[in-house]
């Protein structure tokens, strides 16, 4: 940060200083035109009011008299304007030199471009009347060129020129240059100085806040991380939940078989042979209490999956209910991933498990399809059925085991995040849709 404060300071430095420098040429500059231009015109007055009179003959013609040449040097000669002026020269309306207090030759000829000029009534200044041979070295003068007009009136007589000592203008100029610099070069150091305080407090500003974004970002950091833990903590609670889940359903399908089943049998054993009629009711009680316990008992009870694939564990649950139910079911297992975790595996066999038992049971078992695929790491079941999804199946049918239901199934599904939907198929049937979330994470995974 110190650097790059140190970096805008050189830079701000620059550029005020050449802003600074540019200016106090500028105004330099046009002050010094503006001191120029106004003593050309005072003295262009000046010498309106001196010469005028001596040069009327002009109106006619394009020479002067040597009286009025006369006339002209004496009033030079004894008037404040010739300790100002160095020299003095009248030209005719034609551009034509007719006298000068210098040893030109009269007869030269004015420039064709100055000449433009001075006919449109322009004063016209040059700061480099020093150039002349005859001025001494080191004199600086001030060249000026104005129309004389006739008095009282706009008609011009002719052009004169004269060449001002420009001393006392050099001297005002030179102190009003350095007024102006110091003027300059005090609004430079003070703007200077608030952009350095600009920037100082904008360095310790940005610091501070680029500090407070890294102790933020930090945090966030560090919540992002222990959000990942925990969300990661969440999930293998989850699978590890409804694995718990079946083993204990399996458990108590086993204790079910071991306990009051085996009692049962036991107790039929053991029936007394009379009266006939009473151990005929007895043992028909008894087997009927077998038979549900025996089909509870098989349907809380999975079979051996830990070690099957998905597809094998959805092949599993469709041979299951086609040993169970008589009837067939079409399938369409599409390419799963090898590996799933278990939670996954137990939910795919319950989905498929608990549809058929549905489509049995309003189907009468007809139309019994299965489909499957994984996509976007989502494993996706579709089972169908031609029924008409409200009968009933008929008396004749045997009835399978007692189940949990569609709610007690979508309840299983949300608990691994996943969606379940049931739509009535417009050729007849109901299509049940089970879509369950599979990180990728997790097909590397297996829960314990």
């Amino acid at each position: 940060m110190q650097s790059l404060e140190r970096r805008f300071t050189i830079a701000a430095s620059l550029v005020v200083g050449l802003s600074m420098l540019t200016l106090g040429y500028w105004v330099e500059r046009r002050i010094r035109i503006g001191w120029e231009q106004g003593m050309a015109e005072i003295g262009a007055h000046y010498l309106q009011a001196l010469l005028a009179p001596h040069v009327l003959e002009l109106e006619h013609a394009d020479t002067l008299s040597e009286d009025s040449k006369n006339r002209i040097k004496a009033q030079i000669t004894d008037s404040r304007l010739g300790q100002r002026v160095t020299k003095i020269k009248i030209w005719s309306r034609t551009g034509k030199l007719i006298y000068s207090t210098d040893k030109a030759k009269e007869g030269a000829q004015l420039q064709p471009s100055r000449l433009e000029q001075l006919s449109r009534g322009q004063v016209v200044v040059s700061p480099h009347g020093n150039s002349h041979d005859d001025e001494e070295p080191g004199q600086h003068s001030l060249e000026t060129y104005a129309p004389i007009h006739k008095p009282g009136t706009n008609t011009i007589l002719g052009f004169g020129e004269f060449y001002e000592v420009s001393l006392s203008l050099d001297r005002e100029i030179q102190q009003l240059r350095y007024a102006t610099w110091f003027l300059i070069l005090n609004v430079a150091i003070i703007i200077g100085f608030l952009l350095y305080l600009t920037i100082r407090r904008a360095s310790h500003i940005i610091s501070s806040q680029q500090a407070e974004l890294e102790a933020n970002l930090a945090r966030a950091s560090a919540l992002a991380k222990r959000n990942n833990t925990l969300r990661r903590a969440a999930d293998r609670a989850r699978l590890d939940a409804a694995v718990s889940n079946e083993i204990y359903l399996a458990r108590i399908g086993a204790d079910l078989h071991d306990g009051p089943i085996q009692m049962l049998s036991l107790l039929m054993l053991r029936l007394p042979d009379e009266p006939a009629e009473l151990r005929g009711q007895l043992e028909r009680l008894i087997q009927q209490t077998l038979a549900e316990l025996r089909n509870l008992s098989a349907g809380l009870v999975l079979p051996e999956i830990r070690d099957l694939s998905p597809s094998d564990t959805i092949e599993a649950a469709i041979k299951r209910h086609e040993q169970q139910t008589g009837t067939g079911v079409m399938r369409s297992i599409g390419i799963l991933p090898d590996q799933m975790p278990e939670a996954i595996r137990f939910c795919a066999f319950r989905v498929v498990q608990e549809a058929l038992m549905n489509a049995y049971k309003h189907a009468h078992g007809r139309g019994q399809h299965v489909a499957t695929r994984f996509a976007a790491e989502t494993l996706e079941i579709l089972v169908s059925d031609d029924g008409p999804g409200g009968e009933a199946a008929p008396p004749d049918v045997p009835q399978p085991r007692p189940r949990l239901g569609l709610r007690g199934l979508e309840t299983r599904v949300k608990a691994l995040r996943g969606s379940l939907t049931i739509t009535q198929q417009p050729q007849g049937g109901l299509l049940l849709t089970v879509s369950l979330p599979v990180r990728r994470r997790s097909l590397r995974t297996k829960v314990e």
